[in-house]
């Protein structure tokens, strides 16, 4: 590989507009599309993971999707493997590849290097499952707090996927989890662009609940019912169909059920948000907006450059962020985010021969930051007038 290769990463939330703008972008640049979506893997399950339909499968070429059956256990680590060694062989004709998923764990192994975790025996995993069966998310917490004090604190303590995963390394070993976790990137043969499309919190519970209307509509129903037989697979413990088989058990109408699937689908989104937020270098377009996302890409490409994010909590609790573009090591234009409880101050570090930065991090400011008025430091005046005033 000669001319320098790129990895366009669109993640974000459920039902946020990932497929359509995956598709976009591998138009835009000819380019394949690599799932991350750790469900949309398995081919028995097609309606209650939203895969993408034919039309779009047909339009360009995708990889992992419906490359696996639901009796098969599949990892980050798995798919570390596999999608990197594809990637060897796609960059050889092409210099950027498109990934697009809502598992941002896979997406981290694939771009950063997953931890070197052991193999899981078939005791500890029956063990773990037992323990999820008999006394639900609060056990699994319980023992974890117990096992790994230390990743319990890290931990998103309501999703069962990662206390189960941390469960079966210890119970495997007789070690804590955090052992195992490395801390830092691996180097990779590519450069990350990571985007991601936005919607005030409304807009995506909206489109949510629609979905979640428009699979049952799809026949959801009865392919959770065809899949009930198999409930106790790992691939299976997912909204949009435990809710159903609490359903075909007797224990709720399906009203209810398809209201639970609506509440843990924006329940899950909801944590999707918080995970992609914490992981720093994303870059926010408002959904739909593709021409913009293109013009940011072109744009790094161009100058060499990327987005860095640095985060540090203050003596007092109060987080301050850094989003910096940097050219290998320079930084090239930033801003600096000084977070309290009720608002977010801007403080700008503009480069005159890099107009486009400015803009670019503080619209970035705008949509990481919906939740709370925004100030600049330098003029005391509201984001959103400041970027009505110096419009580019």
């Amino acid at each position: 590989m000669t001319a320098k290769k790129y990895l366009l990463i669109v993640g974000g939330a459920t039902a946020s507009g990932k497929t359509a703008l995956a598709l976009a972008l591998a138009r835009q640049f000819n380019t394949v599309i690599l799932s991350a979506d750790s469900r949309q893997f398995y081919r028995e399950m097609s309606i209650g993971t939203a895969k993408p339909d034919a039309e779009t499968l047909a339009a360009v070429p995708h990889y992992f999707i419906n490359s696996l059956s639901i009796d098969q256990s599949y990892s980050a680590g798995d798919f570390e493997r596999d999608a990197l060694e594809l990637l060897q062989r796609l960059f050889r004709e092409r210099d950027t590849v498109v990934v697009a998923g809502g598992s941002g764990l896979f997406i981290k192994a694939l771009c950063e290097g997953f931890d070197d975790f052991p193999e899981v025996s078939e005791a500890a995993r029956q063990r773990v499952q037992e323990w999820y069966a008999s006394e639900g998310l609060a056990g699994l917490q319980q023992r974890l707090r117990e096992a790994d004090p230390v990743y319990y604190q890290q931990v998103d303590k309501d999703n069962p996927q990662r206390l189960r995963r941390a469960l079966l390394v210890c119970e495997s070993t007789g070690r804590p989890y955090t052992d195992f976790r490395r801390g830092h990137a691996v180097e990779r043969p590519f450069e990350s662009i990571y985007l991601m499309p936005h919607w005030p919190r409304d807009t995506l519970y909206a489109r949510i609940n629609q979905r979640v209307a428009d699979m049952v509509a799809q026949g959801l129903v009865a392919e959770a019912r065809s899949l009930f037989p198999k409930e106790h697979l790992n691939a299976l413990q997912t909204v949009g169909y435990q809710e159903l088989f609490d359903h075909f058990r007797g224990q709720t109408d399906l009203d209810t059920a398809i209201a639970a699937i609506a509440q843990h689908t924006r329940n899950y989104a909801k944590r999707q948000l918080t995970w992609f937020r914490n992981q720093g270098s994303w870059k926010r377009f408002p959904g739909g907006d593709t021409d913009t996302c293109i013009r940011y890409i072109e744009w790094l490409i161009r100058h060499g450059l990327r987005l860095q994010s640095e985060r540090h909590k203050g003596s007092d609790g109060l987080l301050t962020e850094t989003l910096s573009f940097v050219r290998e090591e320079t930084v090239i234009a930033s801003v600096q985010c000084d977070q309290t409880r009720r608002s977010v101050t801007v403080h700008i570090r503009d480069n005159p021969d890099f107009p486009e930065a400015r803009t670019f991090l503080l619209h970035e400011c705008l949509y990481r930051y919906d939740d709370k008025p925004i100030f600049v430091a330098e003029s005391g005046q509201k984001l959103t007038r400041l970027l009505n005033l110096h419009k580019n």
